[in-house]
């Protein structure tokens, strides 16, 4: 009998992040933006800002202790937030603060984001090329759903810094587009 050499075992290794996403899909870049827009609406704990983008992703992207505070050091450190010690019962938390350098941060990123929205549905044909046909039907109903929520999100968030008259507008148009989409899809039914 011929023994053959034992190979050293190599642990599974997580392949490496390349690109524009970070772990659990969220684009780079995406919590730091975010911290830093939610401490510029009300200050906040890191804690806070934990818990909400969990509640707001649905539990999808949950960052945890050690990716939020090294981010809140850095922006105070950048003078973009503040802190002032607030005292709960027999802990000591921080507070953020929003600093004017953060907040023209928050504008300048605001304008980046929209930018990128217009981007991702400009490049929805190169997504659809690069996902197999027999994944297309589920990321099909994922991204309808998606857009039926992202226009109640839109209106349900920012109804308050949105004036009526522009939300109108929206809706009308979104109702438009709707109607026509309606038209095409049965149309393609009837020819199936």
């Amino acid at each position: 009998m011929v023994s053959m050499p034992r190979s050293k075992a190599i642990p599974d290794k997580k392949p490496p992040q390349h690109g524009l996403l970070g772990p659990q899909g969220a684009p780079r870049g995406l919590l730091r933006h975010y911290i830093l827009h939610r401490i510029a609406e009300k200050p906040a704990h890191g804690y806070d800002i934990l818990r909400e983008i969990a509640s707001k992703t649905e539990g999808s992207w949950r960052p945890g202790a050690g990716s939020v505070y090294p981010i809140l050091k850095e922006l105070l450190a950048e003078s973009y937030i503040k802190t002032e010690p607030h005292r709960r019962g027999e802990t000591s938390q921080r507070v953020y603060h929003i600093t004017p350098k953060g907040a023209r941060r928050v504008r300048q990123s605001s304008d980046m984001f929209r930018k990128a929205g217009e981007n991702w549905g400009a490049m929805r044909r190169l997504f659809i090329e690069l996902v197999e046909p027999e994944q297309l039907p589920n990321l099909f109903t994922h991204m309808v759903s998606g857009q039926f929520s992202f226009v109640r999100d839109v209106l349900e968030l920012k109804r308050d810094k949105i004036p009526s008259k522009q939300i109108g507008f929206m809706l009308k148009e979104y109702a438009l587009n709707l109607q026509r989409q309606l038209e095409w899809a049965n149309r393609t039914l009837k020819q199936l």
